[in-house]
């Protein structure tokens, strides 16, 4: 008898189990809104396909306005006919909106009470799609507990949960569809080597900088520049980093304005910018204004003469306020030995004049001279080493009535003349002065060094180098 109730017993506890497994799956792991009902079947909302709509019209909390379809794939926003549209952008929309389900029908007559629990009666979006002779009208109210929307769609009384596909695109400003790039610069691409100028102004700094192109040697890779005002120097490699950051940042910064009128200018800033940005890239002359910071860190930013205010994250465009120290290369003369044909050094009543012949290919030796005399390549390269690790100590005026107490005068291969003057402002500093201008202060000990070295060139002394 117990055998044959065996089978019976195992069914049951089968049952039992599959029973308690179907419990669980309803209490506690199937998704439910907040009246604690499991979902069902998604439900679609629209009947036919308003992929290429005629119009849609959007107002939410933060803006209204109209998508309107010029052509197939193809749309402008009313008013704004002149104004690049991103059309991928508007697609993936229409596709969203084409695709709507909701997920549970909640109630399906709702009470004035309801729609205003549910965000309705005061919803938070409404988008009126056109399509032929049909119209569509979808409202968005709040969320749920669950993070999807209230929604109702004009025709039926009902109240649905929808997810966050639509909403999160129907509660955001028109700026979201337009196609603008404000910098078109791309790092990896054959334009970032087509800067070839910029200079960085605005009422946010003491000193206006300017900045050109430099030609690189045959062997060289890559774009430096020289900064031509407020003195004549090297441009700091690592705020050449910088600049290429900045760059970058601003060629992907999102548009939050397309009113450019005077009075919206001046709100943000733009009208008198803290920071002003000019540079030629790809040949052609290009000018940003960059004006108030808002609450989230953002600076806001404007192309002059174009249609879109931007923003971007102020700690991209950091270098745009550096002091002038930073932009400069930390030694005062950089060039290297194959690009010189000729030096000369003179201070304290004495001339050294330095003849560089070509660079022997096979040892790297310089043929070199010192008033008419050889000396050891060598020897050379220790004399010149030195004048190339002086650095900047100090930014710093010239000396009132100040004499110059050495001078070194560069000739390089292709005839271009360079002249560094140093005068005396105190014991230990020096000013140095570059192409009859310059900023800063350098070691006075190592310029006194560069006579004394030329001396022990001449001499055929050693020259000890101070690394």
């Amino acid at each position: 008898m117990i055998k044959r109730l065996r089978p019976m017993l195992i069914l049951a506890g089968i049952a039992v189990v599959l029973g308690i497994v179907l419990w669980v799956l309803v209490a506690f792991v199937l998704p439910k809104d907040e009246a604690g009902e499991e979902k069902g079947n998604a439900i679609a909302l629209i009947a036919t396909d308003i992929s290429e709509a005629d119009s849609v019209k959007v107002e939410n909390t933060f803006d209204t306005y109209t998508l309107v379809k010029e052509a197939i794939g193809s749309y402008y926003i009313d008013g704004k006919k002149g104004y690049t549209v991103n059309n991928t952008a508007v697609e993936t929309f229409l596709e969203k909106l084409s695709a709507l389900s909701a997920s549970r029908k909640l109630v399906e007559e709702p009470t004035a009470e309801q729609l205003e629990g549910y965000g309705l009666s005061t919803p938070n979006g409404t988008i009126t799609v056109v399509n032929d002779d049909d119209q569509y009208v979808i409202t968005l109210g709040t969320t749920s507990a669950s993070g999807n929307y209230y929604c109702q769609i004009a025709g039926d009384p009902a109240v649905y949960l929808v997810d966050t596909s639509v909403p999160n695109t129907a509660l955001l400003s028109r700026y979201q569809f337009y196609s603008s790039q404000m910098v078109e610069y791309d790092a990896n691409a054959d334009n970032a080597t087509e800067l070839t100028a910029f200079t960085i102004g605005g009422t946010g700094r003491e000193q206006e900088v300017q900045c050109i192109e430099q030609e690189l040697a045959d062997d060289e890779v890559g774009t430096t520049f020289i900064m031509t005002a407020p003195f004549r120097h090297s441009f700091s490699s690592a705020m050449h980093s910088e600049l290429t950051t900045m760059l970058t940042a601003l060629s992907s910064c999102p548009v939050v304005g397309d009113d450019t009128s005077a009075e919206a200018l001046a709100e943000l800033g733009l009208d008198d910018p803290v920071y002003i940005l000019r540079y030629t890239l790809s040949g052609e002359d290009k000018e940003i204004y960059f004006g108030k910071v808002n609450a989230s860190g953002y600076q806001y930013c404007y192309e002059t003469s174009g249609k879109f205010i931007y923003y971007v994250e102020e700690s991209a465009i950091d270098m745009l306020g550096y002091s002038i120290k930073e932009y400069c290369e930390d030694l005062v003369y950089s060039r290297a030995a194959d690009e010189l044909a000729h030096i000369k050094i003179t201070g304290s009543g004495k001339t050294y004049n330095i003849d560089v012949g070509e660079q022997d290919k096979n040892t790297g030796e310089f043929n070199v001279t010192i008033n008419n005399k050889s000396v050891n390549s060598e020897s050379f390269s220790d004399f010149y080493a030195h004048i190339i690790t002086i650095a900047i100590t100090d930014l710093g005026e010239k000396a009132a009535n100040s004499e110059c107490i050495l001078t070194a005068t560069f000739t390089l291969t292709d005839g271009t003349v360079e002249t560094l003057k140093f005068y005396p402002v105190s014991e230990l500093k020096c000013f140095c002065e570059r192409d009859g201008s310059g900023q800063f202060w350098v070691s006075r000990l190592s310029v006194e060094r560069i006579l004394e070295n030329a001396q022990k060139l001449y001499d055929g002394e050693v020259i000890t180098l101070e690394w």
